[in-house]
């Protein structure tokens, strides 16, 4: 059996009602700590997703490929 399909009426598509969701805030779900053992500086970065996070860190490891010998970066991905 075949079904036929109607078309909405200019006025039954008027009457349709759409309410926007109120922005929200995610929290901020892994910590990627960027530590920089010659300084002994670090860097906290909180992102959302750990597919970023693992980014972040491949790009810290791809830094470290063009520092002066003896210079390096450490890259930790930590949940909260």
């Amino acid at each position: 059996m075949i079904e036929t399909k109607h078309r909405l009426a200019v006025a039954d598509i008027e009457s349709q009602v759409a309410v926007e969701l109120p922005k929200r805030e995610m929290l901020a779900l892994v910590n990627v700590v960027i530590f920089d053992v010659l300084s002994q500086n670090t860097v906290n970065i909180p992102v959302q997703n750990n597919n970023v996070a693992v980014q972040v860190c491949a790009v810290v490891q791809a830094i470290n490929t063009i520092l002066v010998p003896g210079e390096s970066l450490t890259c930790t991905v930590t949940q909260r």
